[in-house]
């Protein structure tokens, strides 16, 4: 049976946030057979440019909402917007980011539909032709599974936990309009103040060097940095304790309970290994571990495992990298022939 699953874009300062086309893959997991029915919703002020955008890039049906007005996210109109848009189209499931603004309005969307709601989503499993969903648990030391009894079911997945789909240039969804005229009189949206924790980048960087309880204390934080320098598009981030300690905000925690990140590289650097951590960075594409315990849990599941301490490591590889490079740059500056 072809489901019909809903998407909710989510965009920010006119882009479109990359945990929508993770939420594509999610919808992609949810059809164990067949093709299945999608189609993004996208709601906002002048948004016309943005679902067109999500059209090209996925070659799915996207229905842009333009609410006049709504610039920036207001949890009173969505959900008012939402639940009326989905009474009218039908839906089997409903797929939200697992973001402040999705954690917002998916269980009064639930509630409002007579449906159920599964938040924090890491991945969808096929069990005796039951969909289940795969969630963390207590701080990430349970890995449990949910089926919905009730439809619709409203999810909200947990960014970086899937791979985001790969655009598909050759292919047009369809474009569907509607304008929504409602106002929130309660609400006036007075600007952002970014917390010093924004702006790290940990969900969208290529390359991720994350320090733990290792480093001993604050002032070592310096040698991830240094690693993390190293690399262009790279962020820095760390383990639970050391956020609990204060030695970095919790804007860059990475795990179950922090960000869940999967970039190309990621160092692992004086982290144990927690199952909350190795839950939240576990789909990095290659992971490099520097411990001093040679039995730390980390390395079971690292490509490369280093038994070191990562304070005399890192300042060596970070060393030996720049002689390299530049050795390399001056084998391939042949200089000018005109001058020779």
């Amino acid at each position: 049976m072809i489901k019909k699953i809903a998407i909710i874009a989510e965009h920010h300062r006119g882009q479109i946030m990359p945990v929508t086309y993770e939420l594509l893959t999610l919808a992609q997991k949810i059809q164990d057979t067949g093709l299945p029915e999608i189609c993004f919703f996208i709601l906002g002020d002048d948004i016309e440019t943005l679902a067109e955008t999500i059209s090209r890039d996925t070659g799915y049906a996207v229905h842009g909402v333009h609410v006049p007005g709504l610039s920036h996210y207001n949890g009173a109109l969505y959900k008012k917007i939402l639940p009326a848009l989905f009474i009218e189209e039908s839906f089997d499931y409903i797929c939200a980011p697992h973001s402040t603004s999705g954690m917002d309005y998916a269980p009064a969307l639930s509630i409002a539909l007579g449906g159920s709601c599964i938040t924090g989503v890491e991945d969808v499993i096929q069990k005796d032709g039951t969909t289940c969903f795969v969630r963390s648990m207590f701080g990430g030391k349970i890995s449990a599974r949910f089926a919905a009894k009730s439809t619709p079911v409203v999810l909200t997945l947990q960014p970086g936990a899937l791979k985001a789909f790969s655009p598909d240039k050759k292919r047009k969804g369809l474009l569907k309009k509607s304008v929504r005229q409602i106002h929130d009189d309660k609400m006036i949206f007075t600007g952002t103040r970014p917390s010093p924790s924004e702006g790290s980048g940990l969900a969208s960087a290529e390359v991720v060097v994350s320090g733990g309880r290792g480093i001993r204390e604050s002032q070592n934080f310096k040698y991830i940095e240094m690693l993390a320098g190293l690399f262009p598009r790279s962020a820095t981030g760390g383990s639970r304790p050391i956020c609990d300690y204060k030695w970095i905000t919790y804007g860059k925690q990475v795990g179950i309970t922090g960000t869940t990140v999967s970039p190309k590289l990621y160092f692992a650097c004086g982290i144990s290994g927690a199952p909350q951590h190795i839950e939240g960075m576990k789909g990095a594409g290659f992971i490099v571990a520097i411990n001093t315990d040679p039995d730390a849990p980390v390395f079971q599941i690292a490509d490369v495992s280093i038994v070191e301490d990562l304070m005399e490591f890192i300042p060596l590889f970070v060393e030996t990298f720049k002689k390299k490079r530049r050795e390399e740059d001056e084998r391939n500056d042949v200089g000018d022939p005109f001058l020779a």
